[in-house]
């Protein structure tokens, strides 16, 4: 075969091999779904120049880069995990560097939350997506980013911040990376066949609301009524109103709680909601869940994903003699990974910051600086609330018994290959009209047609955050760091702290509501009545707080955060069952002083001992114990060997774990489902509810069934669900020997991609833990294998006694491209529970060569223009010089000017003018000292040197 042939038969198979990858991926449904139509044409992706041929895989090794406007020379060292380490004398240049490197790693992650929070999905993935806009556009968050921007603006003008020109340049910094490689995107461009435009300080602040939605937004009040009304008062009142068992609060200086305190102690009257509101209600619930990113989000926080741990020991625990901060935020998992770790490192002003990034936002979130460290877990403070109303007419609705007029935005979605879609979002005086636009199809009664929806909520104003992170890149000490937390409004969160001066501390931190009347914001209010209305908000210095304890640590994940002497406001309903704060705090408080090291704090952040497996599991041994087994006696001797002696370790490798939680999951089930399954309720209550009704009261009602003629205990319905457990993990398993039950089959965590591209995910792997472990990560089994889809979403160890003893990590990567090894390289230490150094130096001339693995580098363009310059001027220097050499060889000049030389220095001689100049010499030095001339030679000379220096 000749040569040429042979080239051209080597690139059809790699065509071929493409293109046959490209329609497996391709032929997915998440396409379809996403664009509502096939995907791209193939040409778009595959043909050269397009596609596939331009995604680029690692950063270049050395990249130099020549920016207009910029002050100063940027390098960034991006280490051997791809994290950015970015030095440089001035902060702007910095940001703009931050947002280079952001867009250069993330930038198709970026495009997508931008568009999802500002409803321009549509835009790109077609009608099907109009609802999701209409309702994310409807929420808010975009308004208020942009009400939040001219605001600071204003403040700016005033002189009161000094935020946006560096907020500036790290847009400036995106939109530059836009610019210049719009040929080189990442793969998910071409599939869904559009490009990244300009970005902009809205989008990046459209970040800060995204996260509070994540963290704060629900509709827990509308389900809460909704099981109130099915349940009635005193069922009701029996699962949800009760303190909440076997809390440790956060803030250990407002008491503890134990059997006879109840937690709950603002009682709110009972709801009375007329037929059409509960109508009305339940049909938003309805339509809410099938809005996919509204059904994903109650599923996360059903699945207890939505949490945290965060713990700081102070030095008389740590082993150090300094404090030690621990946190891991659980988020849900994906691929890319929700977080960026980011170093910065300034002289002018002094900065020296290490955490985790939101891409699209230039503000560390969680981490630290070379005085201060701080974590983040979610308080769970109530801070929305829902409100029905009455309407009159299209415009007008009833508020506190009067007519109000709506306050309307207007917007205009664009859809890809149709017109665009008009929509106007009507506003009541608490928030924007949620049920007025999901639901085509005629009503189910007149009366749901004269109810409106809408929420209060604390996000939905102008709020200040980004000084709140700003201002924490500078803090040096406690006060410092506790008054820039006043600018944090929502997601309200437990802020742990520790400093070098060896404080540590706690603040419970975000704007909570005061409502009228005592209210605690448990149900949906009467809008039209008045009912609820906020009436100010609890001032800062009043939220429980703590600083140094005698117990010398403090450890917060989403529990109740303070105890029962704190009495004077309402803060939070629900909170965390609170076994992974049980766990932590059992871990602390029996470390003896000077024990506690890093490495301590690693073997807490990974540990899998389930709390409520130690509690539960000696019911479900005595119940086994009493024997009178008929069948499946074999079976039953080998679960009972492996329960007792289990420590409660929800060990991948075991299969203690797998009965245990089978068979709780079933105890739950068949102790509530019969009343929820009769009485239509919503079905989702507390673990530490069942714990407490297992420990305290065996002959309880809720244990009943009453599907049966007989009275159920508590020990008939432990036995029956561990009988069903037998028979369902010997089918799953289709084994009886219990050695093959093991936990890792049933209990695995899945790493998606964010276009849920299989090719581009990760998984599923087997995990070790449960979602009430330290370690958390949940997953349903009632139909078998479970996949995790979130968990931790970060983790991070600060040692002050060496800030270069530092660890963290992620479960991704830097990078959101499937193709680089930054994609997931991150992930795979992740799995086996290892961290990876956080480079923490001040100066760049102390980073290790050994640890750089690519080198960028920003030069300002003036510089380049200078350099320009003076390289010509000394090309032509060089170039006249070069004329200058030939022409004096080419006519002999030298010789000339030599034969010259000596003609003159004959005629000197000759003439004897040396002896001449000497005596006339002479002559001028005996002038000058007679009429005083030398001083004022020194003052003229002096003079000239002045005026030299200063030009």
């Amino acid at each position: 075969m000749k040569k040429q042939e042979k080239v051209i038969v080597k690139k059809l198979i790699i065509v071929g091999f493409i293109t046959g990858l490209t329609f497996s991926v391709f032929s997915l449904p998440i396409i379809e779904m996403l664009t509502g139509s096939p995907v791209a044409p193939l040409g778009n992706i595959l043909f050269p120049g397009n596609g596939v041929w331009n995604v680029p895989g690692e950063v270049p090794e050395h990249e130099t880069l020549y920016i207009e406007d910029l002050n100063d020379e940027v390098t960034v060292y991006r280490d051997v995990w791809g994290i950015p380490h970015i030095y440089g004398n001035d902060e702007e240049d910095l940001m703009f560097a931050a947002g280079y490197v952001h867009a250069q790693d993330r930038l198709f992650q970026m495009e997508m939350v931008r568009r999802l929070v500002r409803g321009r999905l549509s835009e790109i993935a077609g009608e099907e997506y109009i609802e999701s806009d209409k309702y994310n556009l409807a929420l808010g968050m975009e308004y208020w980013s942009k009400k939040t921007l001219l605001m600071l603006e204003e403040k700016e003008e005033r002189g009161e911040i000094d935020l946006l020109e560096p907020f500036e340049r790290y847009v400036d910094g995106i939109n530059y990376y836009i610019d210049t490689h719009q040929n080189e995107l990442p793969i998910e461009f071409a599939i869904l066949g559009f490009k990244p435009t300009e970005w902009t300080m809205t989008d990046s602040l459209c970040f800060a609301k995204y996260m509070g939605y994540m963290l704060t937004w629900d509709y827990d009040d509308l389900y809460r009524l909704i099981n109130f009304e099915a349940l009635g008062s005193e069922r009701y009142n029996d699962l949800y109103s009760q303190y909440a068992p076997y809390q440790i609060p956060i803030c250990p200086n407002y008491g503890s709680y134990n059997d006879s305190v109840m937690a709950l102690t603002h009682l709110e009257s009972e709801p009375q909601p007329s037929s059409s509101a509960l109508n009305a209600i339940s049909r938003f619930l309805t339509n809410v869940e099938n809005i996919e990113s509204e059904k994903q989000l109650i599923n996360i926080k059903k699945q207890n994903i939505l949490g945290s741990n965060n713990w700081v020991v102070d030095g008389v625990l740590s082993d150090t003699g300094k404090p030690i901060l621990c946190n891991d935020m659980h988020l849900a998992w994906g691929l890319p990974g929700i977080w960026y770790e980011s170093h910065i490192s300034a002289q002018d002003p002094d900065l020296n910051v290490y955490g985790f990034t939101l891409p699209g936002v230039p503000l560390v979130i969680v981490g630290h600086n070379e005085h201060i460290a701080w974590g983040f877990t979610n308080t769970n403070y109530d801070v929305l609330d829902w409100y029905y109303y009455n309407e009159i007419d299209s415009n007008h609705y009833i508020h506190n018994g009067k007519v109000k007029e709506y306050k309307t935005r207007d917007y205009k979605i664009r859809v890809k290959g149709k017109d665009p879609v008009e929509f106007k979002v009507k506003e009541t005086v608490h928030g924007p009209v949620l049920n007025d636009f999901l639901d085509d199809a005629v009503p189910d009664s007149l009366d749901y047609e004269n109810i409106v929806i809408a929420p209060q909520w604390t996000a939905n104003d102008i709020t200040y955050e980004a000084l709140a992170f700003y201002e924490f890149f500078f803090a040096k000490n406690r006060a410092e760091f506790n008054e820039s937390s006043r600018w944090f409004v929502n997601p309200a969160q437990n802020m742990i702290y520790g400093d070098i001066h060896g404080n540590i501390g706690i603040r419970p931190t975000g704007l909570v509501p005061i409502r009228d009347g005592n209210e605690n914001g448990t149900f949906p209010y009467d809008g039209s009545s008045g009912e609820g209305e906020w009436i100010g908000y609890i001032p800062f210095e009043e939220l429980p707080h703590t600083e140094n304890p005698d117990q010398h640590y403090l450890a917060s994940a989403n529990q109740i955060v303070a105890g029962p002497n704190y009495k004077k406001y309402f803060l939070q309903h629900p909170y965390a069952a609170g076994y992974r704060a049980r766990r932590i705090n059992e871990l602390l408080n029996n470390s003896e002083d000077g024990t506690v090291s890093v490495e301590t704090m690693k073997e807490i952040q990974l540990d899998i001992r389930s709390t409520p497996a130690e509690y539960f599991t000696p019911y479900l041994i005595n119940v086994i114990e009493k024997g009178g087994f008929s069948e499946k006696a074999s079976v039953i001797n080998q679960i009972y060997s492996h329960l007792k002696s289990w420590q409660f370790d929800m060990d991948k490798d075991k299969a203690a774990p797998t009965i245990y939680r089978k068979w709780r999951d079933l105890y739950m089930e068949y102790t509530f489902e019969d009343e929820f399954d009769a009485l239509d309720a919503y079905q989702y209550v507390q673990l530490n509810v069942l714990e407490k009704l297992t420990r305290e009261d065996p002959n309880s009602t809720w244990f009943d069934d009453i599907y049966t003629p007989i009275v159920e205990k508590r020990d008939d319905i432990i036995l029956r669900a561990f009988l069903d457990t037998v028979d369902w993990l010997e089918d799953f398993y289709d084994s009886d020997d219990v050695d093959d039950w093991e936990w890792g089959d049933l209990h695995k965590g899945y790493f998606e991609h964010l276009l849920e591209i299989e090719t581009f995910s990760k998984g599923p792997y087997e995990l070790d833990g449960e979602g009430y472990t330290v370690n958390p990560s949940w997953v349903d089994i009632s139909d078998g294998e479970g996949r995790a889809g979130g968990g931790a979403s970060e983790r991070m160890i600060i040692d002050f006694s060496d800030l270069q003893n530092c660890l963290s990590v992620i479960p991704s990567g830097q990078r959101g491209y499937s193709n680089s090894k930054h994609y997931d390289d991150q992930l795979e230490l992740f799995l086996d529970g290892e961290y990876h150094p956080q480079y923490f130096y001040d100066d760049i001339e102390d980073f290790p060569e050994s640890k750089i693995e690519s080198q960028l580098h920003f030069i300002p363009a003036e510089k380049v223009i200078v350099w320009i310059a003076f390289t010509t001027i000394f090309l032509i220097i060089g170039i006249i010089s070069l004329i200058e050499i030939r022409w004096i060889r080419k006519y002999d000049i030298i010789p000339k000017i030599e034969e010259k030389r000596n003609l003159l220095v004959q005629w000197i001689k000759k003439n004897e003018l040396i002896s001449k100049i000497k005596e006339k010499r002479n002559v001028l030095i005996q002038w000058i000292k007679k009429n005083g001339r030398i001083s004022k030679i020194k003052e003229w000379n002096h003079s000239l040197v002045q005026w030299i220096k200063k030009r």
